[in-house]
């Protein structure tokens, strides 16, 4: 018998990946995402530049000789909870460094999170939707996705740290000036390379705007350890960029070494998410997205299903308002203690109507204030989520079964309104608990005041939620004028003694009718704004029923 030899099998090879084509229509997509980022992205600078702006013209009033500065150091070297929260204040010698100080390591932060969520706006978000593979079906590259959201970040990141080099460039030393700019520009481009990694290795938007967040608030609450104790900890300041930045030290050090870690961390980030972005497939992520059980015993109706959605969301707001609270809690202790060195501080502290013994109580109350805008932050993303649901067809799906749409919207606006309200209370409850740890306040009369302080501002962030209800229930193409709510009420609230606006101007943002409880108590709360704000909450989210209930579902 003759053998017969098979012909040889050939080694399938995997091809070279060629880097022809890929940065193709990069261009294109660069266009196209200014277009649709033209409000947002300057809303978000304008906004963080503003707030130094606010900072430069407080900081110069109640700080603007050389012994009021020297006072105010002297009174906070030692205090943890300042530390963890600015930094040490080290550069005393002009308004700018004092101004650095005030806002700088904190807005840092700020700076770093609006960066990371900006590329993964353009990348992950984009694939996930489904609308980056419509795109790559054109000559797109398979790089230019990823190039485009890398530009973005750092379009953000170098005009936000030129306005802020302009904003005290005045009003100090133009190289500590310069030296604050790179500080903004350093921490938002070694962000923005982190979240090109993580918008590869997470397999959703959400799933990589957590990784790019905690990041950031990691590194930043792992420098306050570092500043607590410098012996023993200072090395925490080289193991995230937040304290990469904080060494740039404006107006003192004036240290680029730092800055050119940041950037060199962007450059590794971008090319190691090149290479992944190569290497796996359109739509998949490094970490697969864990596939929920065939049949469910806990998802059995829609309020279910909206909490499993958003409880990671809730969880890392929650924390996050949490953890500052509580430090901002511990320093109601020395808040006596500054109205005393700084006669300034009381007139500032006085203007809220408070005097004497409650200037604890006024302090609190003023940060309450700001922590209000967290807890409307919180609703609106909520109801932006079920804009997302609804583009990506799930809101149609669910509809398919018996749930109506009124069942529907009621049970994610529930989220929306019942983790706004919880938020606050963390807040609260965190406030006080600081307090009572710092200080000879009772624990009993600490909640409870931290509590008073929360609840104040409820009617006003329910006037936001459901303003942005209605905008989904009738025009669900601009439920993101939400933020922009958000942003005028802040501006308006914190600008309008500076810019002496009117008080019809200002009573136009809901934020401004909260009392300053518990620095005012109870008994001398004016009620009447506080029921017509939940009176005009109401009627907007029965709006949004109305509009829900009429509309062609889904609407993209």
């Amino acid at each position: 018998m003759t053998a017969t030899t098979l012909p040889a099998v050939p080694v399938l090879e995997r091809p070279a990946l060629a880097l022809r084509g890929a940065f193709a229509g990069t261009g294109d997509l660069l266009r196209l995402a200014l277009r649709r980022d033209r409000v947002l992205l300057p809303a978000q600078i304008l906004v963080c530049v503003l707030l130094f702006v606010s900072t430069l013209s407080s900081v110069s009033e109640l700080y603007g000789t050389q012994e009021q500065r020297d006072t105010i150091q002297a009174t906070l070297v030692t205090n943890p909870a300042f530390l963890v929260l600015l930094g040490p204040y080290e550069n005393t010698g002009s308004i700018a460094s004092t101004v650095s100080w005030r806002v700088g390591i904190f807005m840092v932060a700020v700076f770093g999170v609006l960066a990371a969520m900006a590329v993964v706006r353009h990348t992950r978000k984009e694939e996930q939707l489904g609308r980056l593979e419509l795109v790559r079906a054109a000559r797109v590259g398979s790089l230019a996705p990823l190039v485009t959201g890398l530009v973005i970040g750092v379009i953000f990141s170098v005009v936000s740290g030129a306005l802020t080099t302009a904003v005290v460039w005045s009003e100090g030393p133009s190289a500590g000036a310069v030296a604050l700019g790179a500080q903004v520009a350093g921490i938002g481009l070694a962000a923005a390379g982190l979240a090109a990694v993580a918008a590869q290795v997470a397999s959703s938007s959400r799933a990589a705007n957590a990784l790019g967040v905690w990041v950031v608030i990691g590194g930043y609450l792992l420098r306050g350890g570092a500043d607590v104790d410098p012996d023993a900890l200072g090395w925490l300041h080289w193991v995230s960029p937040v304290g990469w930045a904080q060494q740039i030290d404006p107006y003192g050090a004036n240290d680029y070494g730092p800055f050119l870690l940041c950037a060199a961390l962007f450059v590794v980030g971008g090319a190691a998410a090149g290479w992944l972005t190569l290497h796996r497939d359109l739509g998949a992520g490094l970490i697969a997205e864990r596939r929920g059980p065939a049949h469910s015993t806990s998802l059995t109706s829609t309020g279910a299903l909206m909490a499993r959605l958003t409880r990671s969301s809730f969880v890392v707001w929650a924390v996050s308002i949490g953890v500052y609270m509580f430090f901002v809690g511990y320093l109601m202790a020395t808040a006596g203690d500054l109205v005393t060195e700084n006669e300034q501080f009381a007139d500032y502290i006085a203007a809220m109507g408070v005097r004497g013994s409650d200037i604890a109580a006024g302090f609190a109350a003023l940060i309450m204030s700001w922590t209000a805008y967290a807890g409307a932050g919180y609703g609106v993303t909520v109801v932006q989520d079920i804009r997302g649901e609804e583009a990506l067809g799930r809101t149609e799906a669910v509809l398919a079964t018996r749930t109506s749409r009124s069942g529907y919207l009621g049970a994610w606006l529930a989220g929306a309104v019942g983790g706004a309200i919880l938020l606050l209370g963390v807040a609260g409850l965190a406030l006080g608990a600081g307090n009572a740890l710092a200080s000879d306040t009772g624990w009993g009369e600490s909640l409870g005041d931290g509590l008073g302080a929360a609840v104040v501002h409820v009617p006003a962030v329910l006037v936001v939620i459901g303003l942005t209800s209605a905008l989904f229930g009738w025009f669900p193409r601009l439920v993101g004028l939400g933020w922009a709510v958000i942003a005028a009420s802040f501006l308006v609230t914190l600008l309008g003694s500076l810019l002496d606006l009117p008080d019809a101007v200002v009573d136009l943002s809901p934020f401004a009718h909260a009392p300053a409880v518990p620095a005012v108590a109870w008994a001398d709360v004016d009620r009447a704004p506080l029921g017509w704000l939940l009176l005009i909450a109401f009627a907007l989210l029965t709006l949004a029923f109305a509009g829900f209930r009429r509309r062609d579902v889904p609407v993209v």
